[in-house]
């Protein structure tokens, strides 16, 4: 059985398997070949990576990040928003084809949620906002994400307060 960690992202360390990585989707391959530890090492995002027996299977990225409050539809605006929403973006996620379909993705979800409740307390924020490609709505969907533009990449959002009520459930 494979060994996987998930650690955050060292821009000192050169990581087997980061050069092929391969997920399905060639935006988010050619950002982690070319272009991730450029922004890491510029302090323009975080990372951290899922390896397995220390090869690079999956990372997520979150970055800092403000939305307007009228980008949510009426019925679904939380209440008490500020005219500009601090949040924290999760940029990108990707996980090897080789481990898709086991719940991985989910896993790395969780994650950056947790760190976002960490951000929560440290500095404030209303949750996570992210732009989700058409294949990929239905996944953040069940994970309780609302749409708020119908627009491509849909732009998401979850509450911090959904975020904590989901980490008390599961707790």
């Amino acid at each position: 059985m494979p060994k996987l960690k998930l650690v955050k992202f060292d821009t000192s360390f050169s990581y087997k398997g980061l050069k092929t990585f391969d997920c399905s989707h060639e935006m988010i391959n050619h950002f982690v070949q070319k272009s991730l530890k450029k922004r890491v090492k510029k302090y323009l995002s975080q990372a951290y990576v899922l390896l397995e027996d220390d090869v690079f299977v999956g990372f997520y990225t979150l970055d800092t990040f403000s939305i307007l409050s009228d980008i949510f539809e009426i019925e679904q605006k939380p209440s008490g928003l500020p005219p500009i929403v601090p949040v924290i973006k999760l940029g990108m996620l990707g996980v090897s084809k080789k481990l898709q379909g086991q719940g991985i993705g989910k896993r790395l979800l969780r994650d950056a949620m947790l760190k976002v409740v960490q951000v929560a307390n440290l500095a404030g924020c209303a949750g996570i906002y992210l732009l989700a490609e058409k294949d990929a709505v239905s996944f953040y969907e069940t994970l309780g994400f609302i749409r708020l533009k119908e627009e491509e990449p849909l732009p998401m959002f979850l509450s911090i307060t959904k975020i904590i009520g989901s980490m008390d459930e599961t707790n």
